[in-house]
């Protein structure tokens, strides 16, 4: 099935870098003009453990890894053990030569070759580098001049012993697995989803980020705090997440655009800013990427079990705005918009993911955007209401020392409900006006809505299949050998029930990651779905395409 692809599995012990191998090795076939998309599987553990991580590489776009490998690298005893069902028919299992009687292995001299051109501090990931080098007859220049760039420590030590294994394994005289075009030109750049996250809020005017660290979102703050003095948004690693969002609705009030990010867990710990932010009007972006719980649950893996989580974020009645990226370039786009939608109608809006976007690694190119500002008619010739009511629910919006705010303006937001002018109140007909203004948002946001791509649609065939989120690239993997119609909503609040009136009382397959299906649940209260089938995964790790035309057809025969 996977003739298109070709697949490189890392593994190894935490600390070793094989993240950052996985890497090189996507950087060397996305300058060679290869589409990429790379994955890690990794436990919370600083050193030790077990770590893997996944490349695939072709030239048709690819939109998640595949679990058999055509070449298979394992650092230590366990990795040859546990992946030596990985293997893809004719591919090759490398480790050092002390392991490879553990299974049918290529033995190499690692160990003996990292102590030859290493003193205390020696980097093995180096190793699957001249591997894949070799295997797939890449000069050894290119390799040198990678290491070189992407490794800046060590540098005549990594040369050497990358060189060394490089002709170890030509030694071997290993026929070459796949015939690497060497083309030296390069259209897109390697990017997690995380990232474009990031770059999207920037896009769209971000001037802040604040959280406090929680995997998978940590790389938000990790890469913002990395970029800050080039991309000028102002980053900060909060005490607490509760702190992380307060100090966000501070920074709206004084007209700043600003972000915060976390899991599950860590938005659970925010629901009272969350509120806040409602009750306030404060323009404020969440970003939700989720991992299985409760709890801490397993926190280094998938899942999309926040979906009911984001869509009733915070207590009380009031408008929110609730999307998933399907894709890198789409995490980008809609991060964009949703910090577009929570300032043009001032409520708290949720990019909703996973760790499999959040932390994926893919070749991108960043899409053209054209971002419309939409501003309400200011108030002329009155003295200045933080909350006057009127038919869109938006009321004119000013920041104290700002340019338009002059200085008899009184600037009041009041976490308590309140008049127009944002003093408490208790008065019922006064509570009834303030709570119908908020929700009349809810219209405004969903005709706003609509000039954004809201539902995306992929493949012709007859059956039918919804997914949301990350799922939606599986499934899309799994699409070019099996046809059917993927229906992905991206926006779930306000859901898009014009572009879906199609699909109303219709049959369909649903596939998520949950074990109870959430999201066939919302279907059926949104579209009256008629479901077919759930296809359910629940152990923290994606489906891969072999699984999903498996199920597909088993929930169609059935």
């Amino acid at each position: 099935m996977s003739h298109r692809v070709f697949t490189v599995l890392v593994g190894g012990k935490a600390g070793e870098g094989i993240k950052k191998a996985a890497q090189v090795i996507g950087k060397i076939a996305v300058a060679n003009n290869y589409n990429v998309f790379q994955t890690d599987d990794y436990q919370s553990l600083i050193k030790g453990g077990h770590n893997f991580s996944l490349v695939s590489l072709g030239k048709d776009p690819i939109y998640c890894t595949y679990k058999k490998a055509n070449i298979v690298i394992s650092f230590d005893k366990r990795s040859v053990s546990q992946h030596k069902q990985d293997i893809a028919p004719n591919g090759l299992h490398f480790c050092d030569d002390t392991d490879s009687h553990e299974a049918e292995c290529v033995g190499l001299p690692l160990l003996r070759l990292m102590k030859e051109h290493y003193g205390n501090q020696g980097n093995m990931s180096l190793a699957s580098v001249a591997i894949f080098c070799a295997v797939l007859g890449i000069p050894l220049k290119i390799m040198k001049d990678t290491i070189k760039k992407e490794f800046r420590r060590y540098v005549p030590e990594n040369m050497a012993f990358a060189e060394a294994v490089y002709s170890s394994v030509k030694e071997k005289d290993i026929s070459y697995l796949l015939e690497f075009e060497l083309t030296n030109s390069c259209s897109s750049e390697l990017y997690t989803g995380n990232q474009m996250i990031a770059l999207g809020a920037w896009v769209a005017g971000m001037d802040c980020y604040f959280s406090y660290p929680m995997t998978p979102a940590s790389s938000i703050l990790h890469y913002l705090a990395l970029k800050q003095s080039d991309l000028g948004v102002t980053t900060v690693h909060a005490e607490s997440e509760l702190a992380a969002a307060n100090m966000a609705i501070g920074a709206c009030f004084a007209g700043k655009r600003a972000a915060v990010g976390s899991s599950g867990g860590g938005i659970a710990l925010m629901q009272e800013a969350f509120s806040l932010a409602g009750m306030v009007e404060a323009p404020l972006l969440f970003i939700l990427s989720s991992r299985p719980g409760p709890a801490t649950g397993v926190s280094t893996y998938t899942a999309q079990e926040d979906l009911y989580f984001a869509l009733n974020q915070g207590h009380g009645e009031f408008p929110r705005i609730v999307a998933s990226p399907d894709c890198l370039e789409r995490a980008f786009s809609l991060t964009a918009e949703l910090m577009q939608l929570a300032w043009a109608s001032q409520s708290p809006a949720i990019l909703l993911t996973e760790k499999h976007l959040s932390e994926s690694m893919a070749n991108v190119k960043i899409p053209d955007l054209s971002l419309q500002e939409h501003t309400f008619q200011e108030q002329e010739d009155r003295e200045y209401w933080r909350y006057r009511i009127n038919q869109s629910g938006v009321s004119a919006l000013k920041f104290p020392g700002s340019d338009n705010c002059s200085e008899d303006d009184v600037i009041k937001w009041n976490s308590n409900e309140h008049l127009e002018s944002g003093v408490r109140t208790d008065d019922p007909e006064c509570i009834i006006n303030m709570k119908e203004k908020r929700m009349r948002k809810s219209d405004t946001i969903y005709k706003l809505s609509k000039a954004n791509k809201r539902v995306e649609i992929y493949g012709s065939g007859n059956i039918l299949v919804f997914a949301y989120g990350s799922t939606a690239l599986e499934l899309r993997e799994a699409l070019k050998y099996y046809n059917f119609t993927l229906i992905v909503p991206i926006y779930l609040d306000p859901f898009p029930k014009e572009e879906l009136a199609l699909y109303r009382e219709c049959e369909a397959i649903v596939v998520e990651h949950s074990s109870k299906p959430n999201f066939a649940r919302f279907l059926k209260e949104q579209l009256e779905l008629k479901v077919k089938a759930n296809i359910l995964r629940y152990d923290g790790r994606h489906f891969s395409p072999e699984e999903l035309i498996t199920a597909i057809k088993e929930a169609e025969d059935a």
